[in-house]
């Protein structure tokens, strides 16, 4: 259930985490800097490796070079680490924007997406189907779901299957049960499988159903969509 108030917690929760991504916004804003600084040194060595003279001329560039060669590296690592960190605190940011009403109003992109699922009332059959386990289970989801396209016929409504867990691993291209999901995301199903599950199964991209669409987080996605009002379903 939604909390209607922000709680002291989750205030400071926000805080600490808006807090977190400002530096590092900061520490990509420095990498640029430092790719930027060093690429235009770089660039004067090359333009002016055609007049250098003597042997001490040729030790200062090389320094220059090397110099600027670390400081790009640098610069790099910055950009990476600056853009992994927004991305980690901007994951836990929508954890509490999603559960909190309050908190979620005082964002833009939550209170836009808030204020849209207010005003569309013109679907109320969207379902989001969850499967992360075995064989008997993903039969049971694929039975759902075709039971639940032919009693919503004419219907207009929006349907997912978020895949994750040991789930994963039945989701391959040359399974048994490929040909029932392929035939049901050509009528509509999105189906969509964790990154999570493929990264801790060592699963390929090319062994998955080609009409899987890959999430980085199944049980995030399943947050999302009941939050945007998904009925949720679980075999």
């Amino acid at each position: 259930m939604d909390n209607k108030q922000i709680s002291q917690t989750d205030f400071q929760k926000l805080m600490l985490l808006l807090a977190e991504k400002r530096t590092a916004h900061t520490t990509l804003r420095s990498g640029i800097a430092l790719c930027a600084f060093s690429m235009t040194i770089i660039s004067f060595i090359l333009l002016m490796t055609s007049k250098i003279e003597g042997s001490f001329d040729l030790i200062i560039f090389i320094a220059l070079g090397t110099g600027s060669i670390l400081m790009l590296a640098l610069g790099i690592y910055f950009i990476r680490r600056g853009f992994t960190r927004m991305r980690f605190h901007d994951t836990l940011i929508n954890q509490i924007l999603y559960s909190n009403a309050e908190a979620s109003s005082l964002f833009y992109h939550t209170r836009e997406r808030n204020n849209f699922n207010q005003t569309d009332n013109t679907m109320h059959y969207d379902v989001v189907f969850h499967f992360d386990k075995g064989v008997a289970e993903l039969e049971i989801a694929i039975s759902n779901i075709e039971n639940y396209f032919k009693g919503l016929s004419g219907k207009k409504f929006r349907a997912h299957l978020v895949v994750n867990g040991p789930g994963i691993k039945l989701l391959g291209k040359d399974d048994p049960h490929a040909t029932q999901l392929t035939h049901l995301s050509n009528i509509g199903l999105q189906i969509q499988v964790c990154q999570n599950a493929i990264t801790h199964f060592s699963i390929e991209q090319e062994w998955l159903l080609p009409s899987a669409q890959i999430v980085s987080s199944g049980l995030l996605e399943i947050i999302d969509l009941q939050r945007k009002g998904f009925a949720y379903i679980k075999p």
